[in-house]
This record gives structure tokens, sequence and C-alpha cells, in this order.
């Protein structure tokens, strides 16, 4: 026989979310001494840019996909 006041509550283990790294979005320096330097600097940071936004939106999904999993 058990007695429920000696027994331990289960330990609930949450569930890791399991999303993919992303870097941090930072700025970058460059030396711009040409119009040549301006336009390819211009061209690295709109790259970067993009990066930076389909890996946060990506993020972001995975986030919000767990939540709706963990809801009742």
């Amino acid at each position: 026989m058990i007695l429920a006041a000696c027994s331990t509550a289960p330990k609930i283990i949450k569930q890791p979310i399991l999303c993919p790294q992303v870097a941090e979005c930072t700025t970058f320096a460059t030396t711009i001494k040409t119009n040549g330097d301006l336009a390819t600097a211009y061209l690295q940071s709109q790259q970067k840019l993009s990066v930076c936004i389909v890996e946060n939106q990506a993020l972001k999904k995975c986030i919000d996909e767990f939540n709706k999993k963990e809801q009742p």
C-alpha cells in the first residue's frame, strides 16, 4: 500500500527549445576611400542585413511553433 503523504510529486521536465542558432546582428567596420569602397560597403551591409532578417525570422517562427505546442 502506498500512502499519498509519503509519495513525492512527479517532476515535470520541460523539453528544451531546439531552434537554429543565429548570430547577433552587428555593424561592421570598413574603410571607405573611394566611391567603389562606398558601393562595396553598401552592398555588404545590405547583404548582412538580409541574412540577419532571415535568421531572426526563422528563430521567431521556431519559438512561436514551440509555444503553440506547449499550450494545452
